[in-house]
């Protein structure tokens, strides 16, 4: 299955701040690796990177911060294109969701992915033909 992993999950994984929060989103990361294929785009990459620059306390240094990207780039990483960008827009306007979120939502569903994992977009929601689940709801419930 390939699955696409929203910004959120990465940060809280370097979050120093939440050490039970991490280990759990490291421990599913490391899981759901091993079982599935690992989608991002450019767009996680970027922000992930701003997070751990400017909104992290302490921020991460920049060999840190460059050793995460690296880590990320090693997955499947769909680029941000024209078309992407304007289908995102027209997402965006029917689904009455955020620009970024439908930025995300649309570089899933063009890397065929069967779920995008996030916290932003509502657990067991179906959009554009792919399942949203937050893997903090779905430990808990026990849903898949």
């Amino acid at each position: 299955m390939r699955a696409f992993v929203d910004t959120n999950l990465w940060a809280y994984r370097l979050d120093r701040r939440d050490p039970g929060k991490s280990a759990f989103v490291r421990d599913w990361l490391r899981s759901l690796a091993e079982a599935n294929d690992i989608v991002i785009s450019t767009q996680v990459m970027i922000e992930l990177r701003s997070v751990l620059t400017r909104k992290f306390e302490p921020a991460l240094s920049p060999a840190e911060t460059r050793d995460a990207l690296e880590v990320l780039a090693g997955f499947d990483v769909v680029s941000t294109h024209t078309d992407m960008v304007l289908d995102a827009h027209e997402l965006a306007e029917r689904e009455q969701i955020s620009w970024f979120d439908a930025l995300i939502l649309e570089a899933a569903v063009r890397s065929h992915c069967e779920v995008l994992y996030s916290e932003d977009l509502g657990h067991d929601r179906n959009i554009a033909g792919l399942r949203i689940c937050n893997p903090f709801l779905q430990a808990r419930g026990g849903e898949t």
